[in-house]
């Protein structure tokens, strides 16, 4: 099986532990084919005041270069795994020029498009949103993923039904019709996303599964939306976690082929 995980972090962040080289020997004892390394970015955005608390998740400035050359030289040091330079980055709108010259400015194989806040709402983690509700909490998110895919800003989307996360889901026709709105876009927009196992390990409502669900992920398939595999690992322990799980649901929808990236450009690899 060709298993790649496009979704790893590094300590840099300050919410991921072990070091680089940890991260990259899992991945080999995993048997993955390639691995990506997809740090958050240092911060480029700032909130409209400064009273608008900011939930900081990316690496400093200063030490993006080494973050990039340590990535390089695990590359010169692993030849038997193809590893790959990602940066995750927060769609933030208004901001697409300061995003277009980081993710235009290094020698990226892949940027990874996320939303974690809401910037109307705040600067903070959507999945910790206590003024708002269920029901007003989902649209919005998915409409600013499709927003995302719209920008043509990146080249894989993360978690995008993050807040299932802690909100529980909407009556399962609410969420049929908000999934068929946004894989459309999706479609549309020629977007990969990816399948994030995250979820199985990362809530606390315990399990949720991947992200997506399965309904939503086989309306993508039906709008012509690919699809890549990425763990979020924020321990070494955690590359490649539950893919058998995420292989399953790939089976289960019907996707036969995942996306793999080098330099920006897209391929396709037969899973099986």
């Amino acid at each position: 099986m060709y298993l790649v995980d496009y979704h790893i972090h590094t300590k840099r962040c300050r919410h991921a532990c072990g070091e680089d080289r940890e991260y990259v020997e899992a991945a080999l004892r995993k048997g993955l084919k390639e691995m990506g390394f997809a740090d958050h970015v240092p911060r480029f955005y700032d909130p409209p005041s400064p009273d608008v608390k900011v939930t900081d998740r990316g690496m400093d400035r200063e030490e993006l270069d080494e973050y990039i050359e340590s990535v390089f030289k695990l590359r010169r040091e692993y030849p038997e795994i193809s590893i790959k330079l990602g940066l995750e980055v927060d769609y933030v709108p208004g901001w697409e020029r300061e995003t277009e010259a980081i993710t235009t400015g290094y020698p990226w194989d892949y940027i990874t498009g996320s939303v974690h806040f809401i910037s109307e709402w705040s600067y903070g983690y959507i999945a910790s949103e206590k003024e708002r509700l269920p029901e007003e909490v989902y649209p919005v998110y998915f409409d600013r993923v499709a927003q995302a895919a719209e920008s043509g800003l990146f080249d894989i989307l993360a978690h995008v039904d993050l807040p299932k996360r802690t909100f529980p889901r909407l009556a399962p026709e609410i969420m049929a019709e908000l999934h068929q709105a946004m894989a459309i876009r999706l479609g549309k927009a020629d977007a990969v996303i990816e399948l994030n196992t995250y979820g199985i390990r990362g809530s606390k409502l315990g399990d949720i599964g991947i992200y997506p669900d399965q309904g939503l992920l086989r309306l993508c398939r039906q709008h012509g939306v690919r699809v890549t595999l990425g763990s979020d690992a924020h321990r070494p322990q955690d590359v490649g976690a539950d893919f058998d799980r995420a292989a399953e649901l790939l089976d289960n929808v019907g996707y036969r082929e995942i996306v793999v990236f080098n330099k920006r450009k897209a391929g396709l690899v037969l899973l099986r």
